[in-house]
Formats: C-alpha cells, structure tokens, sequence
C-alpha cells in the first residue's frame, strides 16, 4: 500500500466547501477521507436553482431536473438548450498559535450546460399520456480550487517530534521506514540509534530513533517557525442522460443515467524554520506532497413527482450509489537544509549531548555513524495505488406550493448514510479504512428552501441550504449553511438568470498529531483555526427551440 498512507501532514481536519457545494480534506491522510471527499458533492444546476437554495425535488422545468429529480423533465412542453457557467472566490483566514494568515483564489467554470428535447402531445389530443422530454447534461458536483496558508512560532514540538514517534512506532530499521518519516531519515533529521541494557551477565539492544540534532529544542526562547500552503484543484463531473415523462399532468416520472469523472490534486508545501539556531548545524526542514487521483464511475437516478392539487407538487427521488474506480499518483519531496556539517565529527556532537538524547534507562547508547557532509540533503519518492469506492445512497423528498402565478415556496430533504461508504483496494486491502468508516461517520438529513416571486417576465428568488456535519463525535462540528438569491427574466423565446450565493463555515487543521499519553505541554497538538468563506455567482442563459 503506498506512502500515502502515513501522508504527513494532516493529523486534524479541514473539511471545505466549494463552489459545488461539495466537502473535501486538504491531505487526507487516510482513504476513509478520501472516500468522504468524493461522495460530499450536491446537484447544483442552473442559476435559477442556485438562487433558491438548490431547492429542485418537487419543481420541473428546469434543466437541473437531469440529476436532481428527472420526473422534472416530464414538466416541459417545448425543447431548450442552455449554459451556465460561474465564477467563485474562496477565503481562508487562519489563526495558527496566535498568528493570522488571509488567503484567497478564485476561478471560473462551466457548472452546467445541456439540452433538453421535447416531445409532449397538443392540449387538445386524447389520452392520459402526454408525453416526455429526453434530457442530456454536463453538470459539475464537485468543485476543489483552493487555497490555505497559515504561520505561527511553535515553542512546544515541530514535526520532528512527529517523525520520531511515527519511526518508533513502525518499529523497523531506518531503509524500510515508510512515507514521509522515511524522507526524514534519509536526510538525516532523525537517526537511528542502538540501547543496550545490562541484566548481569546479559546484554539486550533495543533499536530506537530520535532527532539527529537539537533534542533540547524548540523552546520558548527558540521555537520553531512553522507555516504551510496547501492548494487544491480539480473538479468531480457528470454526464447525464435522461427521459421524464408526464401522466395527465398529475404523475411525472423519469430516470437518469449519469457517469461521473473525478479529477483531484493537492499540493502541501510544509516549512519549519529554527530560529536562534541558524548557521548552527541545521536551519530548515521542507516536505513538499503532491497528489493526483482520478477516477470514474457510474450511478443511476430515479424520481416522480404527483400533483396531489393543482397548486401543490410532492417530490420524490432516489440517487443510487455511485460505483468509482480511482488511480491516485502521490509524490512527496523531503529538504533539509545543513550549514556543511561533517557526520564525522558527529561523535563530538553526540558526547556533548548525551544526556539529551540516550534513554534514561539504558546501560548506554551508541548511533549509527555515516561518513556524509551535510548541507542540501533531498529524497523524492513517488508511489501508486488503484482502489474503488461506492458512495452512500441518496433519498430525496421535497413539496413546493404555488402562489396562484405570483411565484411559489419550496423546500427538500435529503438523507444519505456517510457510514455506507465502501473502499476496495486492488494492491492491497482496505478494511480498517472501512472500519474506520463504520465508526467515524454518521447519516445525515440536509434541508434545503426557496422561494420564487413573479413580475410579469421577472424573477425574484431567495434561498437557504443546511448540510449536516458527517462526524458522529458531536465536537467536530462540519456543517455548513448558505443563503443564495437571486433574479431571472423569461420570455417566449429565451430566459437568463443571475444567482449569488455566500457560505460560511469554521474548520481546525493540524499539520501533525502527536501521541501524548500523559498530556504534556511539550506534545500537545496544535490547530489552525480556520474562517472559511466561499462567494460564488453563476450565470445561466437559455434558448427555447
């Protein structure tokens, strides 16, 4: 299984919120956060619908029927074709050990376009039947540009703390280490070294690691600078081909067929700088990771709609796990930066710091010595892996109530098990990530309103969307709200919509746990304490044909 596994740098959590509604983690370091990112995404669709929240269940007529509810398409009586694209800005304001960092990016993109072809009956014709519309669509689910930037002086621990217990922990010799603690070794931050203990006339080694240099460091006269740049981008996409159709104007059915393509990169660049240390042996650490996955898969979506009276509509959809295969590239780049220190004279060094670095417990203790002068010392490795996921089921319902021709209110929920969520993997297995998976995560029920009020050609729409945190453990807070609105003008022959909407959400990330049995300030685990926000607006501009 590849060196993604031990994937540094990301012990806490950072679930964002992107143009596409979806929820990612910066880093995952283990698949069941990977598996979270990808089945996190929302049907956003046209501007129309952005404005009321993503409100869709129970409402027809618009192109975001395709994935939402394809009974929907059942509500047309003439052909359109229509775009949709948006720009979004993200922002992270981060405040790591007293330090704040702002960061933002924003981008442009093509959320949805597509074409819808009628083929419904005259008013007048005979028959319960009237008809349907085939729907084809590219919509875009998940949407992952980003980027995160925090800084602060650590004066308990840095992240050869976290090397050193990661070594011992897998408790093998320096060459087999795996992941980004193997980097740490061969660029000599942490080595190896040998106990012996007495017990009369017998004599027992004891193979440990600890930091090369500076086991008296950092402190709160030299604490270590520490800061990060994660940026992400990649989006997850669906085609979709659809038909609804209409019973009387009182059922709607229909089904979509969708196939999903995820592209996902991540990029960490993880610093440490020792101040009050510099020019004296070592003066920084650098990891640099880089991750590229990409996948597709399959899912299927059925729904209906019944119009119980005339000005009340009930929706309900099904979205059926979505089955991706996934290949992910993951390359990491461990620095160190010396001042040409000569792992001769180590032995001097050693001496003069024996008591800060030996087990107190030993008889004694001796290192492993290497004839290298030390200056830019660098070790690259690139790994891959090939797994699938299946993604939760997804059940919808929502009901809309129209205001005579002045507009109409409507709302969703929606239910989905994150707990479901299955792993396989085709070099290795993934078990206890779905272990971790059955424990971790929880189902959820997320709600969606809108509203819509009609001037003549004109549209006013307001919207709210609540999604519930996946966690079951009630301190780790992830839930997101949004509020959108929105104005929209139709005509016989076109219609253009324009939608905002604006989310907030707090987030904590640590750039490594530590164990830290008897709670000693010295091993705590720092956060970040991040203020995420996210500004998007789309466009949507149709043709009726």
């Amino acid at each position: 299984m590849n060196a993604f596994k031990t994937l540094v740098v990301s012990g806490g959590l950072l679930l964002i919120n992107f143009s596409a509604q979806s929820q990612y983690i910066p880093g995952a370091s283990r698949y069941h956060e990977q598996a979270l990112i990808f089945s996190s995404y929302q049907y956003v669709g046209s501007a129309r619908i952005q404005g009321i929240g993503n409100t869709q269940i129970s409402l027809g007529g618009d192109i975001s029927s395709i994935v939402g509810n394809p009974a929907g398409l059942g509500f047309y009586n003439r052909s359109e074709v229509s775009i949709t694209p948006s720009y979004n800005t993200f922002t992270a304001d981060a405040n790591y050990i007293s330090n704040q960092v702002k960061s933002s990016t924003g981008n442009f993109n093509i959320e949805n376009f597509g074409v819808v072809i009628n083929k419904t009956k005259d008013d007048l014709a005979p028959g319960k039947w009237r008809g349907g519309s085939f729907g084809f669509s590219f919509a875009k689910i998940n949407e992952f540009n980003s980027k995160i930037q925090y800084r602060g002086l650590n004066p308990n621990n840095d992240i050869l703390d976290f090397y050193v217990q990661d070594a011992n922990r897998q408790d093998v010799a320096g060459n087999d280490l795996r992941g980004i603690t193997k980097g740490a070794f061969a660029t000599y931050l942490i080595s190896e070294f040998l106990d012996a203990f007495v017990n009369g006339p017998d004599t027992t080694y004891s193979p440990f690691y600890e930091r090369t240099f500076f086991s008296e460091f950092p402190s709160q006269q030299y604490p270590t600078d520490q800061s990060e740049i994660i940026s992400t981008s990649g989006s997850q996409n669906q085609w979709n081909f659809s038909y609804g159709g209409n019973v009387n104007d009182v059922i709607y059915f229909g089904a979509t067929l969708g196939i999903q393509s995820v592209n996902y990169r991540i990029n960490k660049d993880y610093q440490e700088f020792y101040p009050g240390l510099a020019g004296d042996i070592v003066d920084q650490s650098r990891i640099i990771e880089d991750l590229v996955t990409d996948g597709i898969g399959v899912n299927g979506t059925f729904g209906i709609i019944a119009r119980p009276v005339n000005i009340v509509t009930l929706g309900f959809s099904l979205v059926t796990p979505s089955f991706i295969s996934l290949s992910e590239r993951y390359r990491s780049s461990s620095r160190a930066i010396y001042n040409n220190f000569s792992m001769t004279d180590y032995g001097d060094y050693f001496d003069a710091n024996y008591d800060l670095i030996v087990n107190p417990n030993a008889a004694f203790t001796t290192f492993y010595e290497d004839n290298a002068t030390l200056n830019e010392e660098t070790f690259n490795e690139e790994s891959f892996f090939d797994y699938t996921l299946t993604t939760p089921l997804r059940i919808n319902g929502g009901a809309t109530v129209f205001i005579n021709k002045h507009g109409f209110i409507s709302a969703d929920i929606e239910y989905l098990d994150y707990s479901s969520m299955k792993l396989k993997g085709k070099q290795g297995s993934l078990e206890e990530e779905n272990m971790i998976i059955n424990g971790l995560y929880k189902s959820v029920v997320n709600f969606r309103a809108g509203a819509e009020f009609r001037i003549k050609k004109f549209r006013i729409r307001a919207g709210y969307n609540l999604q519930q945190s996946p966690y079951k453990d009630q301190n780790i807070d992830l839930g997101t709200q949004t509020i959108s609105g929105g104005v929209g003008v139709r005509s016989k022959k076109f219609f253009a919509d324009i939608a905002g909407s604006y989310k907030t959400f707090n987030t904590s990330y640590a750039p490594y746990t530590l164990d830290n049995p008897n709670d000693s300030p010295f091993f705590e685990t720092s956060y970040a304490q991040i203020a995420n926000s996210n500004l998007s607006f789309a466009l949507t501009f149709g043709l009726f044909f």
